[in-house]
């Protein structure tokens, strides 16, 4: 009977020290690392979208400054074309660099959760709740400590995408220019040699309009006026879905 009661004791307590133990806190696996660097791709492909709305404009706008606008609708189409096909490149580029800017980068989103301890794991169809985000202030794999260094995480994302946009678009030492504009500019001139005599404005007016672009694609990408004020929220709350 002694025994007994001994066994019901040591029970009791091994129950209520587990009860007490911390919980193991989940990784923000796979399902949520894609989800997630999906979520930014899809913001980032709508403030990287502004630079190549006004790259067609200034386009319209500037192309045939010095140069007789007879053939202007169809040589501007072109360029334009080519804008568009370097805007689809882009846009296809874009989950890889912010899920590497998130998930392989240092310091890198990933690892232990657990020590020290910081939040308890919701029960499974339970989502974490802001209030853990708060909370889990390291860096490490699980979705509070992403939501928590939210801020350092865009601005990696956007430090990353500004210098990659720039580098497409700014100037005749482009890639923008280097593998699409100048070979366009050629064919412009051979399907109308009247303005072969005009290839030095083109190329002028090209470096002209990408540089404004780029400069401003190196002051403001995903400024307060890119970035809308609701996408932080939106993309927490999509972080926190998950276990």
């Amino acid at each position: 009977m002694k025994f007994s009661s001994a066994s019901a004791l040591f029970g009791a307590l091994s129950l209520a020290l587990v009860s007490l133990a911390p919980t193991p806190v989940q990784a923000c696996e796979r399902e949520c690392q894609v989800n997630v660097s999906l979520a930014f791709a899809d913001k980032y492909k709508v403030v990287s979208g502004d630079y190549f709305t006004i790259l067609s404009q200034k386009l319209d706008e500037s192309l045939f400054y010095g140069v007789p606008e007879d053939l202007k609708e169809p040589v501007v189409k072109a360029f334009q074309a080519d804008i568009t096909k370097v805007k689809t490149v882009w846009d296809d580029s874009l989950f890889k660099t912010v899920f590497d800017t998130i998930f392989k980068d240092e310091p890198k989103f990933k690892g232990d959760c657990n020590h020290p301890p910081r939040v308890r794991q919701p029960p499974r169809g339970v989502n974490w709740v802001m209030s853990d985000c708060h909370k889990m202030d390291y860096i490490c794999g699980n979705p509070p400590s992403i939501c928590h260094f939210m801020p350092m995480i865009k601005h990696r994302i956007s430090s990353k995408l500004s210098n990659q946009l720039v580098t497409l678009i700014d100037g005749d030492t482009s890639d923008l220019f280097a593998n699409y504009l100048s070979h366009s500019l050629t064919k412009v001139v051979e399907d109308y040699p009247e303005l072969e005599q005009y290839r030095a404005n083109f190329h002028g007016n090209l470096d002209q309009i990408m540089t404004t672009v780029g400069d401003l694609a190196t002051k403001e990408f995903a400024g307060d006026g890119q970035w809308e004020w609701g996408w932080d929220t939106e993309i927490k709350e999509l972080l926190l879905t998950f276990p």
